[in-house]
């Protein structure tokens, strides 16, 4: 698996940090698609995410956005301008129901000074972010289109079964829209890259969702593997 998705995988249950923010938090449940914070907004507290998903975006004056990741059950999202006693500057955007904990920002200072779950946890998280930021930055610098969105599929392929004896199903099914958003490209672009991985065999569109060819997909991984050794 592509550690550098911009689809971040579900982080591992921790019941007892969930005990303890229970304690404290504000339960928020969403609906599919339900846009709850955006750029300018006063946080007031960190959120973290109990079950769903979440996106989180810029955009420009032109409605043109850029997706920054996708959060699953596990991860903190919000930190960064609560720490800095600054406002947002993302929309933040729910994928599916999803149920959220939203811890003031008062009980989060003192839970970094006197918990070392919570602290521990906050530090991995932020960690794994800029990690995918830097990831992020080389993908758009060094590869092209193409390379993104080959690693945009591997990235979220689930490689758990195999479809047929050879293709892999996605976690993750976006529009095409929605990709071109995160590979960076102009959607006319993103369009006929796909019909050509498709002629290719890298992917095959199947009931409008996209499956990736596994021999492929291994080849891919191990090309980028080789390349990052």
């Amino acid at each position: 698996m592509l550690d550098n998705s911009n689809f971040t995988l579900p982080e591992e249950r921790n019941l007892e940090l969930e005990q303890l923010l229970k304690q404290y938090a504000t339960v928020y449940t969403y609906p599919a698609k339900k846009i709850f914070s955006e750029p300018g907004d006063i946080l007031n507290g960190i959120y973290y995410i109990v079950e769903g998903r979440t996106r989180h975006y810029m955009s420009d004056e032109n409605g043109t956005e850029k997706l920054l990741y996708v959060l699953s059950a596990g991860w903190f999202f919000g930190e960064t301008p609560n720490f800095l006693h600054g406002v947002t500057g993302l929309y933040s955007k729910t994928e599916v129901k999803s149920v959220l904990y939203k811890i003031p920002l008062a009980r989060c200072q003192n839970l970094m000074d006197t918990s070392k779950i919570f602290r521990d946890s906050i530090l991995k998280n932020c960690s794994k972010k800029l990690l995918i930021m830097r990831y992020e930055i080389e993908n758009l610098a060094f590869h092209s289109c193409k390379d993104r969105l080959k690693r945009l599929f591997c990235s979220t392929a689930d490689t758990s079964s195999l479809l047929e004896g050879q293709w892999y199903g996605l976690k993750a099914h976006y529009t095409q829209y929605e990709i071109s958003t995160i590979v960076g490209g102009a959607r006319i672009t993103v369009n006929k890259l796909i019909n050509e991985l498709c002629a290719e065999g890298f992917i095959r569109i199947l009931n409008r969702n996209a499956q990736v060819n596994a021999k492929l997909y291994e080849e891919f991984i191990s090309k980028e593997f080789q390349q990052r050794s």
